[in-house]
């Protein structure tokens, strides 16, 4: 949807003056790290995951009232959008459906083996996708009963240790490997690919996974963490090594222009799938839990979008929010649930 100028204007004071209190917050607040923010506690909470990493509650008073405005002004634009005719919505479940999650220490999530199963069954999901953890027997076995799952390959924001001494190419290979006794995994997830690339994303990296993953079954599809904010970049020389394109809106204010980044992701990757990630957390701007209003439009423009064959599928982030954003977690719940 196409802002107007006045729009545009007025979302743009509000975000500056965000992004000035949150500078002037992480300052003054060095202790919190992104992405291990989260809500208070209700009153006689009892955690029963001792392998939760717990973060920080205080952060969204911090950043307030700025962080209020600006999804003020981003509620009124989206106010002022026409409603997705529910006719014209595919239901999210059965194969596109999948859930994002995984052993980690970092960004308020856990070390338990199970966390990401916990999370799938939390949202009805039939598809999972595993990151983080060691891709071994153990945890294939453990996620076995999902209809399909995609498992990380490469190093990117990998738990210190579960690559082990396998390089990403060693590890598609091994991948490859367990897919032949693990027929439900259908692919490798390659998160943040092309973060570390300026203007040009470079092959060398993406040969190496693509023929490892190859090796023993062709059939094999790889998937790649794109952020909204990097398509004006060159993926020319990557194009070959890219079979489904994972689409995620870093910022908040890029749901407002959802139909736009679908245009620049199919011009960025021609003829590629697109799988689109929900953030539960928003990352890019505030540091805490999305605006529930803008997850239920970005998920309503999905299912548009995957009733027209432009959109595969989408990826909800994930286990750790349920915990993290309860409140977030439940609202995409029961939007699932009442489709």
């Amino acid at each position: 949807m196409q802002l107007t100028a006045e729009q545009r204007k007025k979302l743009n004071i509000a975000l500056e003056h965000l992004l000035i209190k949150v500078r002037e917050m992480k300052k003054a607040h060095p202790e919190v790290k992104l992405g291990e923010t989260e809500a208070p506690a209700p009153e006689g909470y009892v955690e029963d995951d001792p392998l939760r990493n717990r973060g920080n509650t205080e952060w969204a008073n911090y950043i307030n009232p700025e962080n209020a405005e600006f999804d003020k002004v981003l509620l009124e634009i989206l106010a002022t959008f026409p409603k997705t005719d529910p006719a014209k919505m595919a239901k999210l479940t059965g194969d596109n459906l999948w859930v994002w999650g995984g052993p980690t220490p970092y960004w308020g999530g856990s070390m338990a083996d199970d966390t990401l199963v916990r999370g799938a069954d939390y949202y009805g999901a039939e598809n999972v996708v595993y990151v983080y953890g060691p891709t071994d027997d153990k945890m294939m076995t453990m996620h076995s009963k999902y209809k399909r799952m995609l498992c990380q390959i490469n190093s990117q924001c990998r738990t210190p240790g579960a690559q082990g001494e396998f390089t990403d190419e060693e590890n598609a290979e091994y991948l490859s490997k367990l897919s032949l006794k693990y027929p439900n995994i259908i692919g490798a997830m390659c998160d943040d690919v092309t973060t570390p690339f300026l203007n040009i994303a470079l092959p060398e990296a993406f040969e190496g996974r693509y023929r490892g993953l190859k090796k023993y079954n062709d059939k094999l599809k790889m998937f790649g963490v794109v952020y909204a904010h990097e398509l004006n970049k060159d993926f020319s020389l990557i194009q070959q090594y890219m079979d489904v394109i994972n689409l995620w809106l870093w910022h908040k204010e890029d749901i407002l222009e959802y139909d736009e980044y679908i245009a620049a992701c199919k011009k960025a990757f021609p003829g590629k799938p697109i799988i689109q990630g929900i953030f539960l957390h928003e990352y890019g701007r505030a540091d805490i839990g999305n605006v529930i209003e803008l997850l239920k439009y970005q998920l309503d423009r999905a299912r548009e979008y995957i009733a027209k064959g432009d959109v595969i599928g989408v990826i909800i982030l994930g286990d750790r929010e349920i915990k993290k954003w309860p409140e977030v977690a439940s609202a995409i719940r029961e939007y699932l649930q009442n489709q």
